[in-house]
């Protein structure tokens, strides 16, 4: 990754610089609210792999599978948009603390 590995930690610690042959995505890093947005959500990655899936429908690639993957992908967002407001709700949202599920 580079010298400073510690500038591309999650909030969790866990790496929020992800890179393969093909692949690279940069997650945020650090409370947006104290460091301000540098990198995407899991939100965002679901929502390009959505896109493509879709455009896929919209061409002589659709198919049942594809609309299988589009449901399950559709049910992360929302199971993620469910965390986001508990954590709004229980005023936890942009720490590390836990929220009640």
């Amino acid at each position: 990754m580079g010298e400073n590995m510690e500038k591309y930690r999650h909030i969790d610690g866990s790496d929020a610089l992800v890179e393969t042959d093909f692949v690279r995505i940069l997650f945020q890093h650090g409370s947006p609210n104290e460091v301000g947005v540098n990198g995407c959500r899991v939100e965002d990655v679901i929502d390009i792999l959505t896109q493509k899936l879709l455009d896929f429908q919209g061409r002589e690639l659709a198919c049942e599978e594809n609309a299988t993957a589009l449901y399950h992908l559709q049910m992360a967002r929302e199971a993620l948009l469910l965390r986001r407001r508990r954590r709004e709700q229980q005023g936890v949202l942009g720490d590390r603390s836990v929220h009640q599920s």
